[in-house]
């Protein structure tokens, strides 16, 4: 269907005296077509080289012949669209639009829109690698009075692109503290987190605990008194059967219910940001290894207090050789071996890369961190992170 463009309809209709006898010839009353189509160009090398983006400064694209509405000059306004898939229901639009037919998109531009596509679509990972990025465009009529008049849309083409964040300034933190009303001498104790251990594999940024909450609430920061609170969280993951984590006035993380919990706090740089994930899981101790269940390496849990206290356990054998202590708190989604510690002169001394016992604490670490347990009760108060062996 043919459709007069306004400001064209306007002209013709002051010049109507002025018209000829060739009143009906295209080339005196000149009426719009709408084309299905029009070609954008790949670029040269497209197919075998990958763009490495954002420190390019601009991805050129050239459009091969201006879409036709009828054959005379039109304002075209061009907006790029980009896919990661390819797919109908896929297509982004970056926010610069153009209008020239040789397009220069910067590439800080492309990358910043690829990587949040990216992310959304892949629980804010980041590509790893070279990813393939289809490329439209869409053509319109901007000096129309009618939004998206005479839209058309160009071909897709493929390109293979690098995108990943600018290198930013900011460092994953290398502590986590917990400060609260159950926790050690109230409000005043900033218990520190333990990292969990990271034999290089990617667990930097990770820090676990084992608290008391007595129903009541508690803040965190990197380091004593830095007093963050609830929203500086960025996902609470809650595996607890009916609590409920709420935000108080104050700011203060609360628990619903009082009892023991296991806290591992995630954090990751995202963009320009460090984003903090927060596991909520029940407190739960454990023992393993040649000094229970006939050695089986079948953990054994520990006996929890009824509130405020110490963690018991007390059978113990001898079942291989060395018949040494091997506890851990238990984190989920952690090998037991990254939250394993032992006692040392009552204190709790957690597996790191100093104290790193691969095989055994006492090949590995020193026969003072090698605990023998047979007929022996271990005792641990996790609020302070203390214990005994008697």
């Amino acid at each position: 269907m043919k459709k007069i463009y306004k400001s064209l309809l306007l002209a013709m209709v002051a010049a109507l005296p002025m018209l000829t006898s060739c009143s009906d010839d295209n080339d005196s009353n000149p009426v719009m077509t709408f084309p299905e189509t029009f070609v954008l160009n790949t670029p040269e090398f497209a197919a075998n080289n990958v763009y490495d983006l954002p420190y390019a400064e601009f991805l050129n694209l050239t459009v091969n012949t201006q879409p036709n509405y009828g054959g005379f000059p039109a304002a075209v306004t061009y907006a790029v669209q980009i896919s990661l898939d390819n797919a109908d229901d896929s297509w982004k639009e970056l926010s610069t639009t153009y209008t020239s037919t040789k397009i220069n998109v910067p590439a800080v531009e492309l990358n910043t829109a690829i990587l949040e596509m990216y992310r959304a679509a892949h629980e804010d990972a980041d590509p790893e690698g070279a990813l393939p990025l289809y490329i439209r465009l869409r053509a319109y009529l901007a000096e129309s009075d009618y939004e998206n008049f005479g839209e058309v849309f160009s071909n897709a083409i493929s390109l293979n692109v690098l995108s990943y964040e600018i290198p930013s300034e900011l460092s994953l933190p290398t502590a986590v503290y917990v400060c609260g009303n159950s926790i050690d001498e109230a409000w005043s104790t900033w218990k520190p987190l333990i990292p969990v251990f990271d034999s290089g594999s990617g667990k930097d940024g990770r820090f676990y605990t084992m608290i008391y909450n007595g129903g009541d609430g508690f803040k965190w920061g990197y380091k004593p008194n830095d007093w963050f609170g609830y929203d500086m969280i960025k996902e609470f993951d809650n595996q607890v059967e009916d609590l409920e984590i709420t935000a108080a006035d104050d700011g203060n993380i609360v628990f619903s219910k009082a009892g023991w919990y296991v806290l591992e706090f995630i954090c990751k740089i995202v963009g320009n940001e460090i984003q903090v994930k927060v596991v909520v899981a029940p407190g739960m101790a454990k023992v393993i290894g040649n000094c229970v269940d006939g050695g089986s390496w079948n953990a054994q849990p520990m006996t929890a207090p009824a509130g405020k206290g110490e963690w018991t356990f007390a059978d113990f054998g001898s079942y291989g050789d060395p018949a040494e202590l091997r506890a851990f708190i238990e984190v989920p989604g952690e090998d037991w071996w990254r939250t394993e510690f032992t006692v040392v002169d009552g204190q709790l001394v957690f597996r790191d890369k100093t104290h790193n016992c691969d095989n055994n604490w006492r090949d590995d670490v020193g026969e003072d961190y090698s605990i023998a347990v047979a007929g022996k009760t271990l005792k641990v108060n996790f609020d302070n992170n203390t214990g005994s062996v008697e």
